[in-house]
């Protein structure tokens, strides 16, 4: 008997959820409002700072000021060395392009045959200079002509040192690592490491002999005469690129990739920050070797790349990229670790080179000349990271945790935009706000804020030690792709199966879809008569938790609830109680488990209709009649709701034969069949014929076959 409609309060399921799935309230919703705090190192290396020294400690200050002096044509700077009058030499450019700055002037010098000069330093009043590819070395006199000087066994030099009339070069020879010897028109190889491609730092011991570094392992070595270099040191990075001697100590600039790099003759332009991947390994680091020659790590980093090595008031200053980040690193023991000192504002910190009681710091892409003063700056400005919503935020207060002395103090302000990296298309820069005052911007989707250091006194400065920020993620409602009709029959349950599936005929389209266990992650599918799937295609902005509110939705009559807060992206129902029928099912997706009770969205979907059907087909018109040897059957098939899908007939009650309606497509409700079957298929005195609908309801009947007898 067809249960009536009222009846109906809950369908039979038969998927299952755990019971933890289950569980949920409004007073457990999490609160859409987000704390981003700033006190940390790494959480400061992500903005964008000028004049302002942020501490291994998160603390910020005032740093050593730093000036623009001068500018490149070229991109790329890739030495430089003093011209011994408070100016530089600089070599840019892939072309050999040499450059003379002095009196905050930069103008060409003159150009060598050959490719990128890595390598240069001064002979008296001369420059001796070592373009890649060559074999040679040229002197370049203070007019700008360019002369010979010797024929070296090296293809590419990275370093060299002049001293009253000789130059040693390193670099890379035929046969691997070459150290070699020069005189004007002569040179001979002092040591040579085949198992290196090249030697890419030089530095004097103090004893006659020479600290060097290689490509390939990284290796630490010395050289004090003879043909033989002693390994000091195996750094755990590719190329040794900066060598410095302080007090006894060894000091290693070391980096992975960036002699490869150098060789291309591109480095890359300033990037925005990147935030390394967990456990990347190291790009760079800067390592200790003491005078008991025991290595120490003393800094390393993920993302930067080491392009010069510099001791400068007790500091070691490490000039990085694709940031142009200069690392403070103090050589005594007990003082805070590291520091970012300044950033120049272009892709590299290629070198630095001593003026006077002043530092100049060459920056590249673009090339640019700046000078470090002891003096502190009196302003200094950082621009955080860019904050995000989740999509769009509704930004509040921030609290500034800073110590103020007299004659110094710290603005904050903040700006919003629909851009991640900020253009013109962002809002301008809020007035100053004071600690905890909420600033008057509207929801975006990012934000960014930006403090100020100043001071009016002489080597005072604020620290900041701290900004609290807080947003509130706007809600947006679940977003639909839509609901997809399974097939009549497939089950989709989040555990095992009922016990009795499986003792149905499954449909072949049906089977192609049930050995996917792992469909939408660890559901299982099976089969029964008269279940009925769905699958929810839907997302949510904010990523919240969603639950569903499901009615299936008659032609005629009234909604039926089937659930008030479903879970799974999945919903399988049994429709035998429901009587046939044209049904729709209405799914309400809710973020309700993730959000206030008063900002809860919700979106709704509603499925094209389907057939609940569970009235088999009935056959009329049936007759088996001879023709000839063979049988002529004919019969008609009607259905109620649904198209017919297939028909079968046994003429010798073993075998089912498929069989094609006279218009030979399935396509409505009625179809008439008429067809001839050879006597070989022929057993027996019945007919068994079967028809199926689209909801794969069956009817069976037989028919006599009326054959005269065999001869």
């Amino acid at each position: 008997m067809r249960h009536p409609l009222h009846f109906f309060a809950l369908p039979a399921l038969l998927a299952t959820v755990p019971a933890h799935a289950q569980a949920g309230s409004m007073g457990q919703a999490p609160s859409p409002t987000a704390t981003t705090l700033f006190s940390g190192f790494n959480d400061w290396i992500g903005s964008d700072s000028k004049g302002v020294r942020i501490g291994a400690d998160g603390r910020l200050k005032l740093s050593p000021g730093l000036r623009r002096v001068g500018q490149v044509p070229e991109g790329v700077v890739w030495s430089a060395v003093s011209d011994g009058q408070g100016g530089l030499f600089l070599s840019a450019g892939t072309e050999g392009k040499l450059f003379h700055y002095q009196n905050g002037q930069v103008r060409p010098l003159a150009q060598v045959k050959g490719g990128i000069v890595f390598a240069m330093d001064r002979l008296g009043r001369d420059l001796i200079v070592a373009p890649s590819g060559e074999g040679k070395l040229f002197r370049i006199l203070p007019n700008g002509d360019v002369k010979p000087f010797a024929d070296i066994d090296a293809k590419v030099v990275w370093a060299l040192k002049a001293g009253e009339s000789e130059v040693t070069v390193a670099g890379a020879g035929e046969r691997g690592a070459v150290l070699i010897k020069t005189l004007e028109g002569q040179s001979r190889r002092l040591a040579e490491l085949p198992e290196e491609p090249a030697f890419t730092a030089l530095l004097a011991d103090g004893e006659g002999g020479w600290y060097l570094g290689t490509h390939g392992r990284g290796l630490v070595g010395r050289y004090r005469g003879g043909e033989k270099v002693e390994i000091l040191m195996d750094t755990p990075f590719e190329e040794v690129r900066g060598l410095v001697l302080q007090d006894g100590q060894l000091y290693v600039a070391a980096n992975n990739g960036l002699a490869r790099q150098m060789l291309s003759g591109q480095l890359e332009r300033r990037e925005g920050f990147l935030q390394a991947e967990p456990q990347a390994s190291a790009r760079s680091g800067v390592l200790r070797l003491g005078k008991d020659r025991v290595p120490e790590l003393m800094w390393q980093s993920a993302q930067s790349q080491i392009f010069s090595l510099a001791s400068w008031k007790g500091q070691l200053l490490v000039g990085t990229g694709n940031r142009s980040r200069i690392f403070a690193l103090p050589m005594a023991k007990g003082e805070e670790p590291f520091a970012v000192l300044q950033e120049l504002g272009t892709g590299q910190a290629t070198a630095f080179v001593p003026s006077g009681a002043e530092l100049l710091v060459v920056g590249s892409n673009p090339g640019e000349l700046h000078l470090l003063s002891e003096a502190q700056a009196t302003e200094g400005t950082l621009e955080s990271r860019v904050l995000k919503g989740a999509p769009i935020a509704d930004w509040g207060r921030a609290y500034l945790g800073a110590e103020v002395p007299q004659g110094t103090n710290v603005e904050l302000q903040f700006r919003t935009g629909s851009t991640e990296v900020p253009d013109g298309t962002w809002a301008p820069w809020t007035p100053p706000l004071r600690s905890g005052e909420r600033p008057n911007v509207a929801p975006s989707r990012f934000a960014q804020f930006r403090l100020k250091l100043s001071s009016t006194r002489g080597g005072a400065t604020p620290t900041v030690e701290s900004v609290t920020m807080h947003s509130a993620n706007r809600n947006l409602a679940p977003v639909w792709e839509g609901v997809e009709i399974m097939p009549p029959g497939l089950v989709i349950t989040r555990n095992a199966p009922p016990d009795d599936i499986g003792i149905e005929r499954v449909p072949l389209d049906t089977q192609k879809l049930i050995p996917a266990l792992t469909y939408l992650g660890s559901e299982k599918r099976s089969f029964r008569r008269a279940a009925q799937s769905f699958v929810f295609r839907v997302s949510d902005p904010n990523n919240d938790t969603l639950q569903f509110q499901l009615r299936l939705i008659p032609d005629k009559g009234a909604p039926i609830l089937l659930d008030r807060a479903w879970k799974e992206r999945f919903f399988s129902m049994d429709t035998l109680p429901v009587p046939d029928g044209r049904y729709r099912l209405e799914v309400t997706a809710s973020d309700q488990p993730s959000q206030p009770f008063n900002l809860v969205l919700t979106s709704t979907w509603r499925t094209p209709a389907f057939v609940v059907d569970h009235t088999p087909p009935t056959l009329g018109e049936l007759a088996a009649v001879p023709e000839g040897e063979n049988l002529r059957v004919r019969f008609l098939a009607r259905d109620g709701m649904s198209v017919l899908k297939e028909a079968a007939l046994s003429a010798d009650g073993e075998h089912w034969i498929q069989i094609a309606p006279e218009d030979r497509v399935f396509d409505q409700t009625e179809e008439r069949f008429d067809v001839v079957i050879p006597r070989e298929f022929l057993k027996g005195d019945r007919v068994v014929i079967r028809v199926t609908d689209l909801e794969l309801n069956e009817q069976s009947a037989s028919v006599g076959m009326g054959l005269p007898p065999r001869r």
